[in-house]
C-alpha cells in the first residue's frame, strides 16, 4: 500500500475459533487470539508458554554432535590441555564466550578466549588466529557464534595440530568444516533451529553440566537472556524460556558487569524489558566490537568485582557515543550515494558503496537503511581492491538465500535469515549490482517490498482497561516471534495535538472515544501536525502502554501508523503521479490495457465481489476519493499501477488499480465520463508551462549541475508535472541535456543557440496544446 506508512494486515480467526480455544487455554478471549497468533494449539503449550521452565528444555545430546563434543572436552579438562574458546565480536559472542568462560571457572578451569580483529581479520576463524592459540601452546578450541562455514581454516587446524570443537547457529552451507564436532542447531535432528549462538553455548554446559547444570545456570542465565534478545532470534521455545526466567534473574543479578549495566543505562528499580537490551544495554557492549576491544566486554561480563564493572561500563557508553556520532555520518553518505546512484523504482535490493566507512558499524546501517526503505540493502566499503560488507533485509525476503544466489562472487560470505556479511572483489561489485537487479526483477515483486505491520485485533472503546493490560503483559517478554500485540482502534477524535521533545520531531495527541481521554504517542512524527485539526477523526494502529506520573497510572496509546480521511498523498505518490501525466503529455503512453474498466463509483462491489476488472483512476481527485475509501474499510488487498498493468505485480484476490492522467485512450475507455472533461481540459491547461515558465526554469538551473526534481519544482514554485514538461521542453530547444541519475537530475547547458527560439513551434509544445483544445471542445 502506498498511500499510508505500511500495510495493516489483520490475523484473522474465527469467533467460533476463539470460543473452542478460550476453553481449551482457560482464557479472555483477546489473549486467546494472541496464543492463536503464535501458534499455541494445546492447554499444555499455553502453560508453558505463560510458565517458562528449565524442565521444558530439550535434551542437549538431541543436538548432532553433541556427545562428540563433550567427550573431547571432558578429555582436555582431565588432561589439564589448554583450552581456548574462538568467538565472534558482537554482544552473541562476547556472550557466548562469557558464560563458557564461567563455567570453566566453576570447575576451577581457567580458559584463554580468541575474538578476531575486526578491521583486519573480519568475522569467523582466522589462519591469523589459529596460528596465535597454537604458538600460545592451545591444544583445543571451541568456537562459538561462528565456525560453521570455516572448512578451509578447519583443514588448516587439523594441519597445525589443533583440534576444532565447532558451536554455532548460522546457517549451514553445502561442505560443513571437518572438525571434533560440528554442533549447530540447524543441522538435523535438533526440534528448535533458532538459538542464537549464546544459546548454543549455553546447551553445551547443559551437556557437560550433568547434574549440577541447575546449580550452575543461575550464575549466567542474565547473561544468556541479553545475547540472546540482542541477537534478534525468535522468543518462542527455549528462547523464551531463556528471556524470560534471565531478565527475572536480571532484576536482582549477581553478576557485576550486568549490574554496572543497569546502574549506567539509569535502569536501577526499573523492569528490565527487551527493549532496554535491544536499545539501550547490548548497543553498549557492541560498541567495543564495533570500534573498540571486544575484551573489554568480555571483562566486563566475567569480573567479580563491581568497581572495575562500573568503569568498564562508562567506557562502554563513552565508545557507544562515539559509534552514534559515526554512524549518522555514514548515514547521511549512504543518503547520498542513494539519491545520486540508486533508482529507488528499479532497484529492489539496495546496493551502497563508499570509502572509509567504519567495517563495523555499517550494519547499523543497514539495518537503519533497509527498514527506511523497505527493502533488502547492502552496505560495501571498499578498502584496497576488497570490497567488505554488511546486509540486512525485512520481513519475508530472507538476505541469506537472495545473496546464495550469487556466491560466485565472493571471497567470504555467511549469515542468516535477517542478516549477512560479505567480502568480494572491488571490481566485481557493478557485477554484483547487475545480477541482483535482475533478481529482483524477476523474483522480488514489489508488493514483497511493502512495509507491513501486523493487526492482532480491533479495540472498542469498552475494552480499553487496566485488565487488558495486565493480561496483555503475561504475554512478555516481547520481541521476533513474540511481537507486542498491535491494534487497530478506529474513529478516535482529535482533541489537541502538538509536538514534544528537544528537537520538536515527536508527536503528542489528545484523543477520546468517546467514552474517555488518552495521551497518544507517535516518535518521529511532528510534521504530521501541519496535516491535523482539531475534531478530525483517525484510525490508529498502536499498542498500550502503562505510564506511571506522580504515583498516577494511566493508559496511553503508542502510535505505530495512523491515517485520517483528506490526508495529503505521500510525496512518493506524489511524484509518480506527476512522471505518469509528463509521460502520457509527451506522448510516451506505452499503453499495455485493453478491455473494460470497473466505474470509479464501485469499490465496495469491487472488494466485495473480487471481480476481476481493474479499476481505473485518472486524477489526483479520484485517487484520492479511492484513498479515503481504502481508509475508511482498513482495506490493504491492492495494487496500485502506474500507466500499464505490470504483470509481476498482479495478485491473486488483489485488486488492479490503474492511474492513466490525461489521455484520450482513457477517455475512451471510460464510457459515461466525458461530462467530467471539461475539468480534465482545466487540469491539463494549468500544467502546460508558458514562456514565462519556461524561462524561469531556465534562469533557475542556469548555475545548478544537479538537483532532485521536486526539489527544483519547489525551488521554481512550480507544480511537479509542469516543472518536468518545462525540463522536456528546454531539451527539445536544444539549451539543456537532463540526465537521470536515481532521484537527481544532471544538467548539461548547450550552447545557447544563434537565434531565439519561438517556444510555439516546438513540437512537444503543439502536441500539449492540441491535447488541450481536444478536450475543451466537450
Amino acid at each position: 500500500m502506498i498511500f499510508q506508512n505500511s500495510i495493516w494486515e489483520p490475523v484473522a480467526v474465527s469467533e467460533e475459533t476463539i470460543i473452542k480455544y478460550s476453553t481449551i487455554f482457560q482464557t479472555e478471549p483477546l489473549i486467546t487470539k494472541m496464543l492463536l497468533d503464535r501458534g499455541l494449539k494445546t492447554r499444555e503449550e499455553a502453560i508453558r508458554f505463560f510458565s517458562p521452565s528449565l524442565d521444558a528444555l530439550h535434551d542437549p545430546f538431541l543436538l548432532t554432535d553433541m556427545d562428540q563434543a563433550v567427550t573431547r572436552i571432558r578429555k582436555a579438562v582431565a588432561g589439564k590441555e589448554q583450552i581456548w574458546l574462538y568467538g565472534d565480536y558482537d554482544v552473541d559472542g562476547i556472550t557466548s564466550i562469557s558464560i563458557l568462560i564461567h563455567y570453566f571457572r566453576s570447575l576451577g578451569i581457567k580458559v584463554q578466549y580468541y575474538i578476531p580483529d575486526r578491521q583486519d581479520e573480519g568475522y569467523g576463524i582466522s589462519v591469523t588466529g589459529l596460528d596465535s592459540i597454537k604458538a600460545a601452546g592451545g591444544t583445543l578450541v571451541i568456537t562459538v557464534d561462528c565456525g560453521i562455514t570455516a572448512v578451509s581454516e578447519a583443514e588448516y587446524a587439523r594441519e597445525i595440530g589443533l583440534d576444532l570443537v565447532i558451536t554455532d547457529h548460522h546457517e549451514c552451507q553445502e561442505t560443513l568444516p571437518s572438525a571434533i564436532a560440528v554442533v549447530n542447531p540447524k543441522r538435523e535432528g535438533y526440534p528448535f533451529k533458532m538459538l542464537a549462538g549464546c544459546g548454543v553455548a549455553f546447551k553445551l554446559v547443559q551437556a557437560l553440566a550433568g547434574d549440577d547444570f541447575e546449580v550452575f545456570y543461575p550464575k549466567v542465565i542474565d547473561i544468556l537472556a541479553l545475547g540472546t534478545i540482542a541477537d534478534i532470534v525468535p522468543l518462542a521455545d527455549e528462547n523464551r524460556i531463556f528471556a524470560k526466567l534471565g531478565l527475572a534473574q536480571m532484576e536482582r543479578s549477581e553478576n557485576a558487569g550486568i549490574k554496572a549495566l543497569i546502574k549506567e543505562a539509569n535502569l536501577e528499580k526499573k523492569e528490565v524489558n527487551a527493549g532496554h537490551i535491544g536499545f539501550v544495554i547490548a548497543p553498549r557492549i557492541n560498541a567495543s566490537g564495533r570500534i573498540g576491544n571486544p575484551k573489554i566486554a568480555v571483562e566486563l561480563l566475567t569480573t567479580p568485582h563491581f568497581g572495575k564493572a562500573i568503569k568498564i561500563a562508562k567506557e562502554l557508553s563513552a565508545l557507544n557515543a562515539e559509534r552514534q556520532a559515526r554512524e549518522r555520518e555514514i548515514v547521511e553518505d549512504a543518503e547520498t550515494y542513494i539519491l545520486k546512484n540508486i533508482d529507488l523504482d528499479r532497484e529492489r535490493v539496495l546496493i551502497v558503496v563508499g570509502r572509509n566507512w567504519h567495517t563495523g558499524i555499517i550494519g547499523i546501517v543497514a539495518s537503519k537503511l533497509s527498514e527506511k526503505y523497505s527493502r533488502p540493502t547492502v552496505i560495501l566499503n571498499l578498502e584496497d581492491d576488497l570490497a567488505k560488507g554488511s546486509a540486512r533485509s525485512i520481513e519475508g525476503i530472507s538476505i541469506f538465500e537472495v545473496l546464495s544466489q550469487f556466491k560466485h562472487l565472493f571471497l567470504k560470505f555467511g549469515g542468516h535469515e535477517q542478516a549477512a556479511g560479505l567480502t568480494l572483489k572491488a571490481e566485481d561489485v557493478p557485477k554484483l549490482k547487475t545480477e541482483l537487479m535482475a533478481y529482483g526483477a524477476t523474483s522480488m515483486p514489489n508488493y514483497l517490498l511493502k512495509l507491513k505491520k501486523t493487526v492482532n485485533g480491533e479495540l472498542t472503546p469498552k475494552m480499553v482497561t487496566h485488565k487488558l493490560l495486565d493480561e496483555i503483559d503475561q504475554l512478555k517478554p516481547f520481541g521476533v516471534g513474540n511481537p507486542r500485540p498491535q491494534f487497530a482502534f478506529k474513529n478516535l477524535i482529535i482533541d489537541d495535538f502538538t509536538r514534544i521533545g528537544k528537537q520538536q520531531n515527536h508527536l503528542k495527541l489528545i484523543v477520546n472515544d468517546g467514552i474517555r481521554i488518552y495521551d497518544a504517542l507517535a516518535f518521529n512524527q511532528g510534521d504530521l501536525t501541519a496535516y491535523f485539526r482539531k475534531n478530525d477523526r483517525v484510525h490508529m494502529l498502536l499498542y498500550l502502554e502503562k505510564n506511571s506520573f506522580m504515583g498516577v497510572e494511566t493508559i496511553q496509546f503508542m502510535i505505530r501508523d495512523m491515517v485520517k480521511n483528506r490526508m495529503p498523498l505521500s510525496a512518493y505518490l506524489l511524484q509518480k503521479i506527476s512522471e505518469a501525466e509528463a509521460a502520457y503529455l509527451t506522448s510516451e503512453k506505452n499503453i499495455a490495457i485493453n478491455g473494460k474498466f470497473t466505474k470509479i463509483q464501485d469499490f465496495d462491489i469491487i472488494f466485495s465481489s473480487g471481480q476481476a476488472l481493474p479499476l481505473l483512476i485518472y486524477n489526483q481527485e479520484g485517487l484520492i476519493r479511492f484513498k479515503d475509501y481504502v481508509f475508511s474499510e482498513n482495506r490493504y488487498n491492492y495494487t496500485v499501477h502506474f500507466n500499464m498493468l505490470n504483470a509481476l505485480e498482479q495478485r491473486e484476490g488483489y485488486v488492479d488499480v490503474v492511474f492513466m492522467p490525461l489521455s484520450e485512450a482513457t477517455s475512451a475507455l471510460m464510457t459515461g465520463y466525458v461530462l467530467e472533461d471539461a475539468l480534465r481540459a482545466q487540469t491539463l491547461a494549468a500544467l502546460i508551462p508558458d514562456r514565462d515558465d519556461v524561462a524561469l526554469i531556465y534562469k533557475r538551473i542556469g548555475s545548478i549541475e544537479e538537483i532532485a526534481v521536486e526539489k527544483l519544482a519547489a525551488h521554481v514554485n512550480m507544480h511537479l508535472t509542469k516543472c518536468l514538461l518545462g525540463l522536456k521542453l528546454l531539451e527539445e530547444m536544444a539549451l539543456f541535456n537532463v540526465e537521470r541519475q536515481g532521484a537527481l537530475m544532471k544538467f548539461h547547458k548547450m550552447p545557447r543557440p544563434e537565434q531565439k527560439v519561438d517556444i510555439e513551434q516546438i513540437p512537444l509544445y503543439r502536441h500539449l496544446m492540441d491535447e488541450w483544445r481536444d478536450l475543451s471542445r466537450y
